[in-house]
């Protein structure tokens, strides 16, 4: 069915359009009026006096047949002949028609002046103005009328937010808990991976919108978490959506400067990627056009200062098994990782750490146990771990769960219990303590025991756990060279040496006895 007008002509989508024109041009409107939230270098805020009117305002005024933008900066150009920057919008308050008879819809915008400016610089219009100031925000609040006074905090809090603020004549309207909680100011928060391959290389992007080298990452957004936004950047930049992301190893968090908001960086750990998952890395949304794997030095050298401090607090949280707090890339005063030996000393000389902080800067060390048996013929029993790379095999053991209160003598009984399935008699004597370093990693103190000769019966029910163990083996002592991690080598050899000789346990060090 066709539309006809008054002469019978068929109605077109011209005729519809010019029919809304005149609609909308005689439809009543509400009064519109927009402000300009307006800061010096030293965070005062900018207020004028209007001489039609009691009390210190905003800059701005009505809007008139403009776009609201175009009329902030045309008000902002009469009253004080400064030239603006119109930033986001901060509030949006409707008043009832009872104040001035006419509903008024009233914006204030975030707003700064293309140079720092004084007042020997703005030009006031005399027949609108009789003076213009900067006054820190609670002054200026102070000086504003009650309902004008509720705007501009709320504007002054949506500045500090990410939220624009929206209120019925100043007052923000009973909000359901989503709406109230996504109105909180808050910092920005950024998610970034640091990517390792097997040889322990960095990933470093290059990206199309930056000049200098990035790790890969992005901003996170309101519905999720920063591992989970870590993830999203990972899949949106690389390409990659089966990589877990990993632990947290650093949150860098820096003031509110040029942002002017906060901004807190998680730094999660991801991978080592396998060969096939490096092969599996493109760049489907064009941000990034290239991706370079480089050893830390050389990436921490190529990237943005406070970038590289961020992933040598990083590497050194991973290698610790810690977390390091960071304040523009510096570690902070308790920070588990990133505080240099030469700063905690420092820090211990001064005594401005805390019992906390203490605890948290000092290095730490992981304790385990191990038990060293024979059979009759003198070959020594080894396991080989399904969760270490490599073919190296080792004594049978495992960590101490000190957090627990369980002792090193313990855990070698908990350990041969777990891993051979003998419930022999109590472990021997001990053998050897050997001290163990590696900087960066963290420092293990092992426990070695004489688990003594085991009988044939014993051998028959050695039971091995599949998830951890794959096979077991009695090896000659000759023939531990090559089969053993190489640093076990001398280790077992000198506690074979302590054995024969009846002799109390020996002190090593990385393997070796101390002189």
């Amino acid at each position: 069915m066709s539309d006809f007008a008054a002469d019978g002509r068929p109605v077109t989508g011209r005729d519809m359009d010019n029919d809304l024109t005149d609609r909308l041009a005689r439809h009543p409107a509400p009064l519109a009026a927009v402000d300009a939230l307006i800061h010096d270098e030293r965070g005062r805020v900018l207020l004028v006096d209007p001489v039609y009117k009691e009390g210190w305002d905003l800059p701005g005024g009505m809007l008139e047949d403009e776009e609201i933008v175009e009329g902030l900066r045309r008000e902002v150009l009469e009253e004080l002949g400064l030239h603006i920057t119109v930033g986001r919008l901060l509030c949006v308050d409707n008043l009832p028609r009872r104040a001035h008879g006419r509903s008024l819809i009233a914006f204030v915008y975030a707003a700064r002046t293309r140079e720092p400016v004084t007042a020997a610089e703005w030009v006031l219009r005399e027949d609108e103005l009789r003076d213009a100031a900067f006054f820190p925000p609670q002054e200026a609040l102070e000086l504003l009328p009650p309902g004008l006074r509720r705007r501009v905090r709320a504007a002054l809090d949506a500045e500090r937010g990410a939220h624009t603020a929206h209120l019925l004549d100043g007052r923000s309207p009973v909000a359901e808990p989503p709406d109230h909680y996504a109105t909180l100011p808050a910092p920005m928060a950024a998610a970034t991976a640091l990517i390792t391959d097997e040889q322990g290389r960095v990933l470093v992007l290059k990206t199309s919108y930056k000049e200098n080298l990035e790790l890969p990452g992005g901003m996170v957004l309101a519905d999720e978490s920063p591992q989970q936004g870590a993830a999203r950047e990972i899949s949106e930049e690389l390409g990659l959506d089966d990589v877990p992301v990993g632990r947290l190893l650093a949150v860098d968090s820096a003031p509110a400067g040029r942002r002017a908001r906060a901004l807190d960086v998680h730094v999660f750990s991801v991978g080592p990627l396998t060969s096939e998952q490096i092969q599996g890395i493109h760049f489907p949304d064009g941000e990034i056009v290239a991706a370079h794997w480089m050893p830390p030095k050389e990436a921490v050298d190529c990237l943005p200062e406070r970038l590289g401090l961020r992933v040598v607090a990083a590497l050194g949280a991973l290698a610790t098994g810690s977390i390091a707090q960071l304040t523009e890339g510096v570690p902070q005063i308790g920070s588990p990782a990133g505080v240099t030996a030469a700063r905690r000393s420092e820090l211990e000389r001064q005594r401005v750490l805390s019992p906390a902080d203490y605890l948290a800067v000092r290095p730490k060390a992981l304790a385990a146990a191990c038990v060293l048996f024979t059979d009759a013929d003198g070959r020594v029993l080894v396991v080989q771990p399904t969760y270490l790379r490599g073919d190296g095999w080792l004594l049978p053991g495992g960590a101490v769960d000190s957090d627990l209160a369980e002792t090193p003598r313990q855990a070698a009984r908990r350990e041969v219990r777990e891993e051979l399935g003998l419930e022999a008699e109590p472990v021997g004597r001990l053998l050897a303590v050997d001290w163990l370093t590696g900087p960066p990693h963290l420092a293990e103190v092992v426990h070695v025991y004489d688990g003594g000769t085991l009988s044939a019966e014993q051998i028959a029910a050695i039971r091995l756990p599949p998830h951890e163990l794959a096979q077991w083996r009695l090896v000659e002592p000759q023939g531990l060279e090559g089969l053993l991690y190489e640093r076990l080598v001398p280790r077992v050899l000198s506690c074979l040496d302590v054995r024969a000789a009846g002799a109390g346990a020996v002190e090593l060090h990385n393997g070796w006895p101390v002189n």
